[in-house]
């Protein structure tokens, strides 16, 4: 079994050339079901407890998952193994799946920052690898005080290409009262984003036809996202702060980057029908 893991690539690097992605936020902030629409698949379960599944790092490939113990030993598991993996059981998992969004970055879920219980560790020890970061905050209570501190001791350890998405965005019901919660968010993280992005999930999800699309705001976030990737996928080097605190393999895959006209850039969210979303990016079509 050891033999088929390190024939993939050893846990602690990155696909060679591509950006990493965290998906973070507090608990229930809607991370797991972001990440199942931009994998257009659900690979992973929406959590019932914010520390029931270790940080999930997730890469293109025929699909395999292996669990990541704290002494560093890689075991090969099934998919259905995954949802049931706890903390205690590994410190991390790695899954190889095929979705178009990982053709131009690997994405990580992390748990949700908020739990007590939770040891700081289980996402910073996987910082290092990450470039950029997607905040979910949920629109009801969004960016809380303990969000902000998290991110603040967050940021500087990304390369400043980081999104905002306020989730659960279709909760908030008055015109006004969405227009004066986008207006305090804009203020608040003023130079902390490169850009605050309402999203109703659950629509995008559900979406059938360009409109209801758009209207889920999930097209504004998707077209933000692949332009800012395309920037990292261009970029010939991490930026120095960046560097001087990844892992010398993860420097090395990177520096066997190529450029961004010798890869296939995603097309596509969802699998069927497929609709131009933007010049480069994804398209988008609805699921069944």
């Amino acid at each position: 079994m050891q033999d088929a893991v390190s024939d993939r690539t050893s846990a602690s690097v990155k696909s060679r050339g591509k950006p990493c992605v965290a998906l973070m936020g507090e608990f229930s902030a809607g991370k797991s079901t972001l990440l199942n629409l931009l994998l257009a698949r659900d690979p992973l379960p929406v959590r019932v407890t914010a520390s029931s599944v270790p940080p999930v790092w997730i890469s293109y490939g025929p699909e395999v998952a292996i669990r990541v113990a704290s002494d560093g030993s890689e075991t090969e598991i099934s998919l259905d193994e995954v949802s049931e993996t706890t903390l205690a059981d590994a410190d991390f998992i790695r899954l190889w799946l095929k979705a178009d969004a990982l053709e131009i970055c690997d994405l990580i879920d992390m748990p949700g920052i908020s739990d007590p219980n939770m040891s700081g560790d289980t996402w910073t020890r996987l910082i290092d690898v990450v470039d950029s970061v997607i905040w979910c905050t949920h629109a009801t209570q969004a960016w809380r005080q303990s969000e902000a501190s998290t991110w603040d001791a967050v940021r500087s350890d990304t390369n400043g290409r980081n999104l905002l998405v306020v989730t659960q965005f279709d909760k908030i019901t008055s015109d006004r009262d969405r227009t004066r919660l986008l207006g305090r968010l804009t203020k608040e993280t003023d130079g902390l984003f490169q850009g605050v992005f309402p999203v109703a999930l659950i629509d995008a999800i559900r979406a059938k036809d360009e409109t209801q699309w758009r209207e889920s705001g999930a097209a504004d976030f998707s077209e933000k996202l692949v332009d800012l990737l395309l920037k990292d996928l261009d970029q010939p080097a991490v930026q120095p702060t960046v560097a001087e605190k990844r892992s010398a393999p993860a420097k090395q895959a990177r520096s066997d980057s190529t450029t961004t006209t010798d890869r296939v850039v995603p097309r596509r969210i969802h699998s069927a029908p497929r609709r131009p979303m933007a010049k480069k990016g994804f398209e988008h079509g609805a699921e069944g």
